[in-house]
């Protein structure tokens, strides 16, 4: 069934939206994951672990954290240990479950119906693994999407991550679904090149998949939005996001990791390098310590700074149309020229971004 829509008149209609910085903490549950994914082709749990000053030990206690930087180290070292090729990142979100998400993914498996799903999942996103930023609109043609836009995700991970939210949310709708109606996808679009032979990945469930979409999208038949869902409860349902709720706050007061502070600090300054002592001084640190603490997170100053300047980049580029030479004077850059070298070693290892 299609809803019949006057495309003239109508306009997109937002139902979320989810955050907007995925520089959050996150369970250790889905580190776990990523190294049973390794373990099973070969690589071993220390080589995963390198450098994200994560311990293994840690990873036994159901209630520890690790921070973005942290599981974006494991990230790296899997693609360096396995290859990083199109389609692996889709490979490992097919094995996520509800119970991967612990109460956030109970709360989804009781929302009443998919409306309340989007609701709920993007309102508590901050309980997930994701990186991507997602929002779920309501088209003129009657469908809706669940769009996740990975423009703010390091250049050298961000394929391998969107593609993982994408089929890690597929795996979610067909989990809520499951006992009732088959799950009304029309499309998967993926904003990235097709791989070569085409050949689809078998988690896409033999879906439509448009490559080379302005954004990742899941597309689904909006006559099922409001549609009952069968493992819908509305009282377990309120009982859950009270305790998303609390659990959102807990981690919100819990502190923060000193990468995250400093993405903080180097966004709020617009680009112009401050320099790692300044910044240290505004986290009441020296810059020694700080340095130690990155490197416990898995990550540098260095490293931080480009991908906080590739971002601003990249937002210049999409929201404000600007130059090269503005680019690069925002940046603190004072040739053009000094500027575009330096965006080529930020984009090293990305394929397919677009140069200013």
């Amino acid at each position: 069934m299609t809803v019949s829509v006057d495309t003239a008149a109508a306009q997109p209609e937002v139902i979320a939206e989810g955050f907007t910085d995925w520089d959050f903490p996150r369970a250790a549950s889905g580190v776990v994951l990523l190294l049973d994914f390794a373990a099973e082709r070969g690589m071993g749990a220390a080589d995963c672990l390198a450098g994200s000053g994560i311990a293994a030990d840690a990873l036994r206690d159901p209630h520890h954290l690790v921070e973005a930087a942290q599981e974006l180290a494991v990230v790296r070292n899997l693609l360096r240990g396995l290859g990083d090729r199109p389609g692996l990142g889709i490979e490992v979100g097919a094995r996520y479950h509800v119970t991967t998400f612990g109460l956030f993914g109970y709360a989804l498996l009781s929302a009443p119906t998919l409306r309340d799903v989007f609701r709920c999942g993007l309102r508590y996103s901050a309980l997930t693994f994701g990186f991507a930023r997602h929002s779920a609109v309501l088209d003129a043609a009657g469908q809706v999407e669940h769009r996740m836009d990975g423009g703010r995700i390091p250049a050298d991970v961000r394929r391998f991550l969107v593609e993982r939210d994408c089929a890690a949310n597929l795996a979610l709708g067909r989990q809520v679904f499951a006992g009732g109606p088959p799950v009304p996808l029309r499309r998967v679009d993926l904003a990235f090149p097709e791989p070569r032979g085409g050949e689809q990945p078998a988690a896409l469930d033999g879906a439509p998949v448009r490559y080379g979409a302005g954004t990742t999208a899941l597309v689904y038949d909006a006559a099922f939005l409001d549609h009952p869902l069968p493992h819908g409860n509305p009282h377990t349902a309120q009982i859950c996001r009270e305790l998303c709720e609390r659990l959102v706050a807990q981690r919100a007061g819990g502190g923060s990791g000193a990468a995250r502070t400093v993405r903080r600090h180097l966004l709020a300054g617009g680009g112009p390098d401050p320099g790692i002592e300044h910044v240290a001084r505004r986290m009441n640190l020296t810059s020694r310590t700080l340095r130690r603490r990155l490197a416990a997170e898995g990550t540098t100053y260095r490293r931080l700074l480009d991908d906080v300047r590739l971002t601003l980049v990249q937002d210049g580029l999409r929201h404000e149309r600007l130059s090269a030479a503005e680019l690069a004077h925002r940046l603190g850059y004072s040739e053009p020229s000094s500027f575009m070298r330096a965006f080529r070693r930020w984009t090293a290892a990305t394929h397919g971004d677009t140069s200013p």
